[in-house]
């Protein structure tokens, strides 16, 4: 039972960091913040797990709605 448990874990590990390596490169530059699409895509080869997450939450900026005006 504990070793499904863990395997599942490693799924969804992996599936995150493929999500965010494919998220990374499909991700226009001009929506990417802090850093360029090179320093996202280091910083999650070196560092998976962190890498994907603050990629995930810090990385790019959301997608502008329609019907609302984009800030200034």
């Amino acid at each position: 039972m504990t070793s499904v448990l863990v395997f599942a874990i490693y799924v969804i590990v992996a599936g995150l960091y493929v999500y965010a390596l494919v998220d990374c490169i499909r991700t226009p530059s001009a929506r990417i913040r802090l850093l360029p699409k090179a320093g996202w895509l280091a910083i999650m080869v070196l560092f998976p797990i962190l890498g994907a997450v603050f990629w995930r939450n810090l990385g790019k900026q959301s997608a502008p709605v329609e019907g609302r005006p984009s800030p200034a």
